[in-house]
Parts: structure tokens; C-alpha cells; sequence
């Protein structure tokens, strides 16, 4: 574990490290803690849409579990006992780690180009085709998934993610609750990895979501 992290940690950072670097070079301190506390405000018209952060993937998810096992593909769940380090390891890596960089940072510099709901298509894109290089390593739990459609649903739930960005007053706190509620539920077991039904329910739910 502690091998993986060492690996695996500073690579999901790097998106926010990178935004945190272009705040700082572009207007110092001071425009850096603006962008925090614009990013991490939290603003009481968005419990509904932190409510639809969390929930959607967790059906989403559970619903691709219930699906992978009815075809056999089925996969062990996570121990109670492993429960701590599993939600420990989501928490510190892409969940809180891409937020600030990816939705935080990149998203609104994007719509100030290209307007609304196309920045989202094309954030989620990016956020998709970073994910490639994952698939050819051998030692991470992507190389045995199938890569177009969890390529596909990479996109898609980027898509979701810059919505619920979007409605919550352009605070990363709903997509950070998206995103962690999405890993929690990936890192509870339940249905293969490599499920082709695993991944396409996903993509079913949120293609839905983002169209």
C-alpha cells in the first residue's frame, strides 16, 4: 500500500499542484487564497445539488454491482475490517486530489471561452484522455478494466460533475462529495473490474445524466 501511494498520490495531485502554480505565478498569494475560498465556499441554495453529488453514485454503482453479478461477474466486497483504509486511500487521492485542478481551476477558464455546457463536454474529455496511460501500467486496477468504456464513462461523469460544479455556485465541495461518493462505492467490491456490464451500467447512468 504504501509503495502504491508513494507512486500513485503525487500523479492524481499533479492537477491541482499545476492550478495552485499558475494562480500563484499569475497573481501571487493573494489571488490564490481568492480562488480557495471562492472553491471551497460552501453556499446554503446547494444542499440539493451536494444531495445529487453524493446520491447518483451511489446508484449508479450499486445498480452496475447488482447487474455485473446477475451476468457472473462477480467480485468479493471489502472486508469491515478494511473498510478504514480503503475510504483513507479515496480521500487522499483523486477524490480530493484532481478537484481543485480539474473543476476548480481548469472548468471555469474554459466556459469563459467556449460558454457553458460545451466547457463541461470538453473538460470532461481531458479529464477522460488523462486517464489513458493508467490503462498500460500493470500495476494499477485499470489495466485489466475495459478502457473505452470506462474511458466513455470518465467523460460522462465529467460531464455530471460540471453541472453539479456549475449549480453549486462553482464550489468544489459538490464535485469533491461526487467524486468520493463515486470511489467509495468502486472501492467496496461487489462486481469486477473487468466487467464490460460492470462499466456500461455506469455509462447507461450517467450518459442519461449527462445528455
Amino acid at each position: 500500500l504504501t509503495s502504491f501511494l508513494i507512486a500513485f498520490v503525487p500523479t492524481v495531485w499533479s492537477p491541482t499542484v499545476i492550478a495552485v502554480v499558475f494562480v500563484l505565478v499569475g497573481g501571487g498569494v493573494a489571488a490564490l487564497w481568492q480562488e480557495l475560498r471562492a472553491r471551497f465556499r460552501y453556499h446554503h441554495n446547494a444542499s440539493r445539488w451536494l444531495a445529487l453529488a453524493v446520491v447518483l453514485p451511489i446508484v449508479a454503482v450499486a445498480a452496475a454491482v447488482l447487474s455485473a453479478r446477475a451476468v457472473g461477474d462477480a467480485a468479493s466486497f471489502t472486508t469491515v475490517s478494511g473498510l478504514p483504509v480503503m475510504i483513507g486511500v479515496q480521500i487522499i487521492t483523486g477524490a480530493i486530489g484532481e478537484e481543485l485542478g480539474w473543476r476548480g481551476y481548469l472548468l471555469p477558464r474554459l466556459r469563459t471561452h467556449f460558454g457553458v455546457t460545451p466547457s463541461f463536454w470538453i473538460m470532461g474529455t481531458l479529464w477522460s484522455l488523462w486517464h489513458v496511460p493508467a490503462f498500460f501500467d500493470p500495476t494499477l486496477p485499470h489495466h485489466s478494466m475495459p478502457m473505452w468504456l470506462v474511458l466513455l464513462f470518465v467523460v460522462f461523469f465529467g460531464v455530471f460533475m460540471g453541472f453539479v460544479f456549475n449549480r453549486a455556485s462553482e464550489s468544489v465541495l459538490a464535485t469533491m462529495a461526487a467524486h468520493l461518493s463515486l470511489n467509495i462505492m468502486h472501492g467496496l467490491g461487489g462486481g469486477a473490474l473487468a466487467s464490460s456490464m460492470f462499466w456500461g451500467v455506469q455509462v447507461a447512468v450517467f450518459g442519461v445524466a449527462a445528455v
